[in-house]
Order: structure tokens, then sequence, then C-alpha cells
């Protein structure tokens, strides 16, 4: 699917950063699919916002210098002392979404242009308004055939006098924008929304795309690295054999008498596998992770230490051994990774109840 945006979605929603923009982007992103963006739009956009800055600056300096006839001493605040940013739409959106498609607007015949205005076919009207939407809609277009898209294609635009028309609840293109893409023969399917809200709606799972996959486990770093460790923490025998690719801690070693593990370098190569609904606002996440450098920390009786001693000091991860008393703390450098899952509440931002269904040694690994 490719997803058209119209000029007017951004008005007054310059950085598209509103709940609906939001749900937009992320499904965008997880499901791999395309932002349609043509150069035009970018280019009006910018104009309308920085236009109606000019309009607030002149509006603030009208009252400035009525305020300042009513003062004993002219007011001093001038209007260029408001901070307003530098306004790229281009660089707004390329933040936020991964796949962005531009759409020239540049080879659009003027001939064909005039001669839709003369014969005032949408989106021009009678009063000849409707060259930049014309180009817009005839670039696109372009882009489609050229392009040899399929499948479908949203297009988005609340201009609803010029490009549509409804019959009941069907929303459908005016007669001369279904008859432009009728003689092209397009392989896309052109579907019309007059709002993002609408296309939302119709399309995204308000709880699977309520985040961006490839973010969200940077995000829960810290949760990942706690119920990590929490996990090393409590392995039993046989779990201590297999990261460690070690069968003395399996097969002989009767009792571990602690463990102790640190992540002190963290996430890195996150990846969401699979996400599912879970009731109300949750859903279950299957991911993959791996956690950079963990030191643990193993303590055994210092008497099977000196029993096995020779198979615990040929343990590829192992680097410090520390004997105290009656025991034996061995000290083992890891990278692991992680197959797990967990639930999300959407809602409120919170993941619990991560599972490791499996984990390994990546270091021991690469040397064997």
């Amino acid at each position: 699917m490719k997803v058209f945006l119209d000029t007017n979605v951004f008005y007054k929603n310059w950085y598209a950063d509103k709940p609906n923009f939001k749900l937009l982007f992320y499904f965008l992103n997880n499901q791999k699919f395309d932002l349609l963006l043509s150069d035009l739009v970018v280019q009006e956009t910018n104009n309308i916002r920085n236009r109606e800055v000019n309009e607030v600056r002149a509006e603030i300096t009208r009252l400035v210098n009525k305020g300042s006839k009513l003062n004993e001493n002219p007011l001093s605040f001038k209007a260029e002392q408001l901070d307003f940013n530098e306004y790229e739409l281009s660089d707004v959106l390329k933040y936020k979404v991964d796949c962005i498609e531009n759409i020239s607007y540049e080879n659009i015949s003027q001939k064909i242009v005039v001669e839709r205005a003369i014969q005032s076919i949408k989106p021009f009207t009678n009063q000849e308004k409707g060259y930049r939407d014309t180009l817009i809609w005839l670039s696109f277009l372009s882009y489609l055939q050229e392009n040899d898209i399929e499948g479908d294609v949203a297009f988005i635009t609340n201009n609803k006098h010029d490009f549509f028309e409804s019959k009941g609840k069907t929303l459908k293109f005016n007669e001369d924008l279904q008859k432009d893409i009728d003689e092209r023969s397009l392989k896309a399917k052109i579907k019309p929304y007059l709002n993002i809200f609408d296309f939302v709606n119709e399309n995204v799972d308000k709880i699977e795309h309520s985040f961006d996959r490839q973010e969200i486990l940077d995000d829960l770093e810290g949760f990942l690295i706690e119920e990590t460790e929490s996990y090393l923490n409590s392995m039993s025998n046989y779990d201590i054999g297999d990261i460690l690719d070690a069968r003395v801690f399996s097969e002989k070693i009767t009792s571990v008498m602690d463990i102790e593990s640190n992540i002190f370098e963290g996430l890195e190569d996150p990846e969401v596998k699979s996400v599912k609904r879970l009731p109300e606002n949750s859903v279950y996440i299957s991911a993959y992770f791996e956690m950079r450098r963990v030191d643990l920390v193993i303590t055994i009786d210092v008497i099977e230490f000196k029993q096995y001693v020779e198979e615990i000091e040929a343990i590829k991860s192992l680097y410090n051994i520390e004997l105290d008393g009656e025991q034996a703390k061995l000290s083992f450098i890891l990278r692991t990774c992680v197959d797990g899952s967990f639930e999300y509440d959407a809602k409120e931002k919170e993941p619990s109840n991560l599972s490791v269904e499996y984990i390994f040694n990546r270091m021991s690994r690469r040397e064997s």
C-alpha cells in the first residue's frame, strides 16, 4: 500500500504529531509501506505555514504599536524577537516515516494544464482556480503510471468539492478525475479519503500500530535490561551450562550458591518479530535483541571448584576466578542474544512479563 497526502492535511498540523498522524506513520513504518509526497505539496505547505508566521508577526507588531500609544514610553518589544523555528516539511517527515517517495511535477505539460483550465476540467473550477491542485493530481497519476505501481493507493485530501463526489456514505472521485484514472489503465487501485482519521479508522489496527516496531525496543531498553538480568540471576544449573556451553555446570556441579549479572553495555540489534492483540489495550510482542556486554558472576562451593577446576578454566568466556573461604566466584563476560516475548499496554505505554524463550552467548559461538 501507498498513501498520498495533500497539502490541506498538514494545515494546522505543521509538525504532523497529532494522534492520527502517529497512527498513520506507525502503520506505514511497521508494514513497510510508502508515503507519497508531492514536491508541490511540500512547497505549498512550507509557504502557507511561513505566511501564517508572518501574519502573526504583523499582528503582534500592530498590537505593540497600539500598546505604545497607551503607554508613557514606547514598548520595546519587537516581533522579530519571537523565536519561530525554521520550517521545512520534508525535514519534519523524514524523521517520522521510513519510506517516502517524492513526486516531481516538473514534467507535467503546461499545454495540458491550460487546456484543462479552459475547459474547467476538475480540479479546475469555472473561475479557473485549481492550477496547483491540477499539477498535484496529474503528477500523482504520472508517478503511478510511469512506475507501474500496483496495489492499493490511498489519496487523502479534504478538498471534497474539487476532487470528490459522494453518494450516501460512499466517497468517489468526481467524473473528470475518474476519467483520468480510467484513461491511463492504471494497475494501482486508488481509494479516496477526506482525512487521515477516515483512513486510519478503516485500515489501521489502533492497538497493533500504536507504536513503531523499530523504535519500541530502544524505548524499552531499561525494561529489557532489568528483565534479562532477572532471568540470568535465576538460572538453573542446566541453563548456566547451556549459556556458557559448559557441561560441567549442567552435569557435575551440584549447587550454585549465587548468580549476579550486570549488563554494562546495553541493547543492540533489536527486532520486533510479531505483534498479536490481547484483551483490552494490550498486545503480545515477540522480539529478538542482544545485550552487548554482560558481566556474569557465579558463586559455587570451593571444594567443587577444585574438583572440576580444569573443566571450569576451559570455559571460553571465563575471565576471573576469586577464591574466598568456602566460596569460589567465577566471572564470565557474555554477549547475550535473546528470543523473547512480553506484554505491552499500548494505552499506558507500559511493558510487562518478559518471557525468555531462547538465550545464548554470541561470543562463545563466534569463537567455537
